[in-house]
């Protein structure tokens, strides 16, 4: 038995590891959180997320939500209610995020999970997207959603320690069902079966066992025995008793049955029989029912309806007549004009969608021929002033063409040269004032200007200011002016030859004016313009070109209305002769027209349509009239000769008489419905009443004889009753007495008491042997395994202390402190309890963890670790050792670190991690 539940257990683990062989690491690249708990809207960003990932921040921040929206992922909603779940968004959103999932060398996979009334998910892998509901994934199914809590959640408050208690329940899951969810742990298993073996038998009294139960219950039925045999004789004798009571019962009730008919049949089936009687005597009457059966239950009356209904169809007839008359004017006013016109209603509706705008466009063309005129005006006025001749087209080309900026320009220049030469010529009109001012008097208007302004400011006088500020302008330019003229006089006197400075000033001044005259020599100019071009030229024609714009911009908007509103004109044309109008009609006139007659011949083409309907309709229901005016005439003709074939040829004598004949089978029918509403038996009456007129029985009876029969029925009734109560008495007596055990049934429960007896021996002695059996199997089967996992946590240990511990000793016999340390220093092992430092603890309980995670994963995929917050106790040095660790270890499987130390995340990025921070 032993042998073969061994193998037994090593077949069903090879088999494990042979479904979990070949899959790879789940690595989750991308989290984003729509809205989960305090988190929403986070996102890890595009980059995919290494092996080590430090979570980063304050207290609150979210780091715990963030870890279960992870767990979730992986294997849903728990609760998987909207209203038990703790990690309801705090906006009152529906939970939900999602995550890419990196599978070596499967690809990609995108989870998305959401909690709305009932919790819901996709995975979506190379484009197939697959429903989740609240699944787990189906890369995490080796490991359990309790175990990953328990051991893939590293927590500070998990490395307090693990009592014997919970490591036992770690190595059941580990070691005794290999993380399989749907086996027991081998010693759940044996406890189960000592304690169902003590249930059903112990070598002593206490607690309840179902062996000495069965044994209790046997004696107490080996009591009842003996009671059954004195009840057995009872039941006998009164079994006697009650034989004697019914046979004299049978007897009376006889009796009674006989004087019960005899009186029966004077009482009731006399008055029943007379009625039958009247009902035969009225059906005898009636004659033959099946030839009145076709005929109604009141001839008088239908005759009469049917001459009326015959008259009322001739009136309705004739009403339809009448009726005819007006839908069929109305089809007829539908003509041959209406329909040619509503046949070219496609044309007819262009045109007028054509012609909508003619009106506007004629008012449009008269705007237009005036605003022409008027640009035509102030062209030639404009014209006037600056041409020597009249506007040509030439002319009109030229001043299109001209660069009025080129033009300004160059009169600039000109202007600037003839001021130049002025100077030069001591004759310099901008500087003429000032050359004959003082700066006495330019400085006088600006301090005077300077002083008003300041008086109106104190003063709040606008009026002042404004004075005071023109004022001192004026002096500013005065003095501007005659420092220019200084200036130039001097630069004048300064040259070496006043004459070749003039000559080379005047030489300029035809240069620039020749320019100006170059830009307009194709535009006859007024000469007097040229002599001296001044701005105001440029600027001049500049308005002229801006005019002339205007008049070709409407002169050819006018051209196009000239066009459109001809083409509409020559359609308008085309139009009423197709339709065969003689006068010839303007646009205008023509729309009107069309469009009147054209809503009359819809209106009149609907009203035809709605006359053919009614016309249709009254025709119906003439056809319908007639047909059912044939049939009623047929059958008042039928009706009548049907009467007086009746009648022996006159009608009125075969109303009557089949009036009557109705009447008589009517009476017939009531009396006899009335009959069988008193007797619902009248069935069985008629075949008693039958059975009486067989036997020539009487039918009378005096009083004093019926008087003594029925005196002879109560007191053979009082008789019956009597009897009959004494007979259920007897048979509740033996009923209650056969409901007590009898000797049988007390001998067969014993029997079978004994049975189940000795069937609870067995099953507790296979029980106990099994038990047994799984303990050893059991034992050998840590004894196997649990070395390795030790050995792992030891070397854990060893590089977190730096060589201070290097073994980790299991004391399965001890009841409280499992685990204990062993190192080089140390002579002998020392329990992981106090005085051992809180830090140490802390290591060597982390040690175990990674080296159950490292065995739970053996074969299946290696699921992420959460690290929460492990190092606070750690020193330095140790916890360098242990972020060197989980370094080494993020490169077989992902690690999320979850602390709110800065410095801790920056020691972590040093060896490759990355940082998602989560605000406060």
């Amino acid at each position: 038995m032993r042998a073969r539940i061994a193998a037994r257990r090593g077949r069903r683990a090879r088999c494990a590891a042979a479904r979990l062989r070949g899959r790879r690491a789940v690595r989750i690249e991308r989290v984003q959180v729509r809205a989960f708990g305090r988190l929403n809207n986070f996102d890890s960003g595009a980059a995919a997320l290494p092996g080590l990932v430090v979570v980063l921040g304050p207290n609150e921040a979210g780091k715990s939500t963030l870890f279960h929206f992870l767990t979730t992922i992986l294997y849903g909603f728990h609760p998987a209610s909207s209203e038990g779940n703790p990690y309801l968004p705090w906006n009152g959103e529906d939970a939900g995020g999602s995550a890419r999932l990196r599978l070596d060398g499967e690809g990609y996979a995108e989870v998305e999970r959401h909690l709305r009334s009932q919790p819901g998910g996709s995975l979506t892998i190379d484009g197939r997207i697959d429903e989740l509901r609240n699944r787990a994934l189906p890369w995490v199914d080796h490991v359990p959603r309790s175990v990953f809590r328990q051991v893939f959640a590293v927590t500070l408050r998990d490395l307090a320690g693990l009592d014997s208690e919970t490591w036992a329940r770690i190595q059941d899951r580990i070691l005794g069902s290999m993380g399989a969810t749907d086996l027991l742990p081998a010693r759940s298993v044996a406890d189960g079966l000592e304690q169902e073996a003590g249930a059903l038998w112990r070598p002593h009294r206490r607690g309840n066992q179902r062996v000495r139960k069965l044994q209790d219950q046997m004696r107490a039925l080996r009591s009842q025995g003996r009671q059954a045999l004195e009840r057995d004789r009872d039941i006998r004798a009164l079994a006697e008793e009650l034989e004697r009571t019914r046979t004299e019962l049978y007897a009376a009730r006889e009796t009674r049955e006989r004087e019960r008919v005899a009186v029966e049949r004077v009482q009731t089936l006399a008055p029943v029989r007379a009625q039958l009687v009247r009902i035969a005597t009225l059906r005898e009457e009636g004659g033959a029912r099946a030839a009145l059966e076709s005929l109604p239950s009141d001839p008088v009356a239908h005759l009469r309806a049917l001459e009326a209904r015959v008259a009322e169809l001739a009136d309705r007839t004739a009403e339809i007549d009448r009726d005819l008359q007006e839908p069929e004017a109305g089809v007829a006013m539908y003509d041959e004009r209406a329909r040619s016109l509503l046949e070219c209603s496609e044309e007819v509706e262009s045109f007028l969608a054509l012609a909508s705008g003619t009106l506007s466009d004629r008012a449009r063309r008269q705007e237009l021929q005036q605003e022409t005129s008027d640009l035509t005006r102030r062209i030639d006025e404009l014209g006037g002033e600056l041409l020597a001749a009249p506007l040509a087209e030439a002319a009109q080309a030229a001043i299109s063409v001209l660069s009025a900026r080129a033009l300004r320009a160059r009169v600039r220049d000109a202007h600037r040269a003839r001021d130049e030469r002025r100077l030069l010529d001591g004759v310099d009109p901008k500087t003429a004032d000032a050359g004959r001012s003082t700066p006495a008097v330019a400085m006088l208007m600006t301090l005077l200007g300077i002083a008003l302004v300041v008086s109106g400011s104190l003063s709040d006088l606008d009026t002042l200011t404004a004075l005071g500020a023109a004022g001192a302008a004026i002096g500013l330019t005065l003095l501007i002016q005659w420092q220019r003229a200084r200036t130039a006089a001097a630069a004048a006197g300064a040259g070496a030859n006043p004459d070749s400075a003039l000559a080379r000033a005047r030489h300029h001044q035809r240069e620039t004016k020749e320019l100006v005259l170059e830009l307009l020599k194709d535009i006859p100019t007024e000469p007097a313009l040229l002599d001296e071009p001044s701005e105001g030229l440029a600027s001049d024609f500049e308005r002229l070109q801006g005019l002339l714009r205007d008049q070709t911009e409407r002169s050819r908007e006018r051209d196009e209305l000239e066009q459109r509103v001809d083409r509409v004109d020559a359609e308008a044309t085309a139009l009423a002769r197709s339709l065969g109008l003689e006068a010839p009609l303007g646009a205008e006139a023509l729309t009107h027209l069309l469009d009147r007659e054209l809503r009359r011949a819809e209106r009149l083409r609907e009203g035809a349509a709605a006359a053919d309907r009614e016309l249709r309709r009254l025709r119906r229901e003439q056809v319908r009239l007639a047909t059912e005016l044939e049939e009623t005439d047929a059958a008042l003709a039928a009706f009548a000769d049907s009467m007086v074939a009746l009648g022996g040829g006159e009608l009125q004598r075969g109303v009557d008489a089949t009036t009557a004949r109705l009447a008589a089978h009517t009476r017939a029918d009531e009396l006899e419905d009335e009959l069988e509403r008193s007797h619902p038996d009248l069935g069985d009456l008629r075949g008693r009443i039958a059975a009486s007129e067989e036997a020539d029985e009487s039918w009378t009876m005096d009083e004093d004889d019926l008087a003594i029969r029925r005196a002879g029925v109560e007191q053979l009734s009082e008789q019956i009753e009597l009897l009959a109560t004494g007979a259920k008495g007897l048979d509740r007596d033996i009923a209650h007495l056969q409901e007590e055990e009898t000797v049988d049934a007390v001998d067969g429960e014993i029997a079978s008491l004994q049975d189940e007896e000795a069937r609870l021996v067995r099953e507790r002695d296979r029980r106990w042997v099994l038990a047994q059996v799984i303990r050893d199997a059991d034992r050998r089967f840590r004894e196997e395994h649990q070395p390795d996992l030790i050995r792992r946590a030891g070397a854990y240990l060893k590089h977190l202390t730096g060589g201070r511990y290097d073994r980790i000793l299991v004391n399965e016999a001890s009841a409280g402190d499992v685990f204990q340390v062993l190192g080089p220093g140390l002579p002998a092992p020392v329990a992981l309890t106090p005085p051992v430092s809180t830090g140490t603890l802390e290591q060597a309980y982390l040690s175990l963890r990674l080296a159950i995670v490292d065995h739970l994963d053996q074969g299946g995929e290696r699921l992420p670790l959460f690290v929460d917050e492990v190092f606070v106790n750690w020193d330095r040095e140790r916890r360098s050792r242990g972020i060197e660790v989980l370094g080494s270890l993020s490169r077989s499987r992902q690690l999320f670190v979850f602390t709110c130390h800065p410095e801790l995340a920056e020691q972590f990025s040093g060896c490759g991690a990355v940082v998602l921070e989560l605000e406060a």
